[in-house]
């Protein structure tokens, strides 16, 4: 098996039989309204050559994964392989855009890519609040886990070792997040950093926990972070140093190195090769040079390249007619018509203040009962606001992107009072699909609460809680962390008060905790796992 990184999360895998890609993100107009920009750039790859392939797989609609510059351009006989989600956005999204030969795969299916024995299988995540999945690829006598941006959790991967036949030659990790909490929000500095220092241990440590638990012969950080090279949200770029949540892959690699020696593990470039089972690595010769620690100037000529692209995505989004406001009421009439399971857990009002042609300051109340829109907001209370151009909003209300794309741009800026994450609002947003949304339902009121674990703090206390976090089902046996009498869940970063249950920073059902357990109790809890 020969593996081409093609930066970002993309691969490209070939052996005698096979050549497949996987989540190939190419496009000089980046990602999520001209916001993100491969990093580094990744054009040389952009050839014919590349795009001559039998399949591609494409885990989840996030427009760096799936390009459609890229899907768009391949040869008739390439097939699309997707998982098959709750929902037929994605796969609606696809054929809507023109790509054929597209193929929805059911998780854990093995799907047969030649006759030679080679063959893929998705890993969703566990939660249907999230639509992404890992890919599983055992070809040539090799087997390699994309992880994509899915929080597999530990089972999951263990899973995957077993089904690859008991060894997992390489695993390939996201360690860079994909959010705009807390740089699109307004807090003072001091707030926010400690925020993005939070989210970015949380998320190295998530991945160390899950490296550990699998044990691959080779780990891989990759999935990020992208670059901004738009003047408008180059301020971003920091964010990729410390205590930001976009660190680099050097970062990461780095992590790894001090805090799991006993798994092996490097970074790949746009054009590094990695061949198995030899083990031998090819760099890719332009990138002798680079170094992460120093990219002002190379983020310089970036920009000034990618200049005539982002004039393009400015064109594409012209400013919007006197009626967006009207489109924006219908809107959320929809919306609020999907699932009164999500209103009820919302609860809230969000106001909007859309700035430039067309905008207005609009207020969306969202249950618990129905949605209400006011397109003469500002006087009453809101529990969230979002502030944000007109021409950004304009493809949402339209349909041709999603929330999630807007919401990634990071061309806005928010408030909330109380500072709580609500996944519902979130999750209303991004899946806009009452199929998704029934599903979420469906799985948040059939989860059985009667298995316990113990978890153990630094301090030498201990606590039987409920086996599964209440948010997305990690497993917090493997997944979580106890300090100062708080639990926290590694797969979304939800905090627990040990003493009630209560989550402290999200909106979600309580934990399942009882009282502080003796060491004669966590013996007896160990043998009954």
């Amino acid at each position: 098996m020969l593996i081409t990184s093609l930066g970002h999360a993309g691969l490209r895998v070939e052996t005698p039989e096979l050549r497949l890609l996987m989540d190939p993100w190419l496009a000089t107009t980046g990602a999520f309204q001209g916001a993100w920009h491969q990093f580094p750039s990744n054009a040389h790859l952009d050839t014919p050559e590349l795009l001559d392939c039998d399949w591609v797989t494409v885990s989840h609609e996030h427009l760096d994964h799936m390009d459609l510059s890229v899907l768009s351009r391949l040869p008739e006989r390439t097939r699309v392989l997707i998982p098959r989600y709750p929902s037929k956005v994605f796969l609606r999204r696809l054929r809507d855009a023109g790509i054929a030969n597209v193929i929805e795969v059911s998780a854990w299916q093995r799907f047969p890519l030649n006759t030679a024995g080679d063959w893929l299988t998705f890993i969703p995540e566990q939660s249907p609040m999230c639509h992404d999945a890992g890919v599983l690829v055992c070809a040539g006598g090799a087997s390699l886990l994309h992880c994509n941006d899915a929080r597999l959790s530990v089972a999951q991967g263990r899973r995957a070792t077993v089904e690859a036949g008991g060894r997992l030659d390489v695993m390939a990790v996201q360690m860079s997040g994909a959010s705009w909490h807390p740089i699109c929000y307004e807090y003072p500095r001091e707030v926010a950093e400690r925020l993005e220092t939070e989210k970015r241990v949380g998320k190295f440590k998530a991945v160390t926990r899950l490296l550990r638990g699998v044990a691959p012969l080779l780990a891989v950080p990759f999935a990020g972070p992208p670059c901004f090279l738009d003047p408008v949200v180059r301020h971003h770029n920091p964010t990729s140093r410390s205590p930001g949540i976009f660190p680099d892959l050097e970062q990461a690699a780095g992590w790894l190195a001090e805090r799991l020696p006993g798994v092996p593990s490097t970074y790949w470039l746009p054009g590094d090769t990695y061949e198995l089972p030899s083990g031998r690595c090819v760099r890719e010769p332009r990138w002798q040079d680079f170094s992460f620690a120093d990219t002002e100037a190379y983020l310089d000529r970036y920009a000034a390249e990618r200049r005539p692209a982002l004039e393009a995505v400015y064109a594409a989004h012209p400013d919007p007619g006197d009626d967006l406001g009207e489109r924006f009421a219908e809107h959320f009439a929809r919306l609020g018509e999907l699932s009164t399971y999500f209103l009820e857990r919302i609860a809230m009002t969000v106001r909007f203040e859309v700035e430039g042609p067309g905008g207005g300051c609009w207020d969306v109340q969202l249950g618990p009962e129905r949605a209400r829109v006011s397109l003469h907001g500002g006087d009453g209370a809101a529990q969230y606001r979002f502030r944000v151009a007109s021409r950004w909003l304009d493809p949402v209300i339209a349909g041709r992107v999603g929330w999630e794309d807007l919401l990634l741009s990071l061309r806005f800026s928010a408030w909330r009072s109380p500072d709580l994450y609500n996944d519902y609002l979130v999750g209303l947003l991004k899946h806009a699909d009452a199929d998704a949304l029934e599903a979420v339902a469906c799985y948040e009121s059939s989860r059985d609460s009667g298995e316990t674990v113990v978890v153990e703090g630094p301090d030498g206390s201990r606590y039987e809680v409920g086996r599964y976090c209440p948010h997305a089902g990690e497993d917090l046996t493997h997944g979580a962390v106890v300090q100062d009498g708080v639990l926290r869940c590694l797969g979304h970063n939800f905090d627990f008060d040990l003493s009630s249950g209560q989550c402290l920073n999200a909106r979600c059902d309580p934990l399942q905790v009882k009282s502080e357990v003796a060491q004669s109790t966590l013996s007896s809890q160990i043998s009954r796992q």
